[in-house]
């Protein structure tokens, strides 16, 4: 298993901006917001495939399921 947490900012285009909060928002981007999962792979998987597995799915995720475009400033940390 390994964790993984996306640390990202959005624009004001993003799909969800209308769901922050107001203290969320800086004029028309967000301030930085997070998300994490826990992740498990049933075979055995070089370690770098899986975190770039996890990278693909949590960018997606902070895109709103939808695109990347609006999404930017993006971190990830791995546990």
């Amino acid at each position: 298993m390994l964790k993984g947490k996306i640390l990202f900012r959005i624009t004001k285009d993003h799909p969800d901006w209308k769901y922050l909060k107001e203290e969320e928002k800086i004029g028309e981007v967000s301030k930085q917001l997070e998300f994490e999962d826990t992740y498990a792979f049933r075979e055995k998987v070089p370690k770098s495939n899986m975190k770039a597995y996890i990278k693909n799915d949590l960018l997606l995720v902070a895109g709103g399921g939808y695109d990347t475009k609006h999404v930017y400033d993006v971190k990830f940390v791995f546990e």
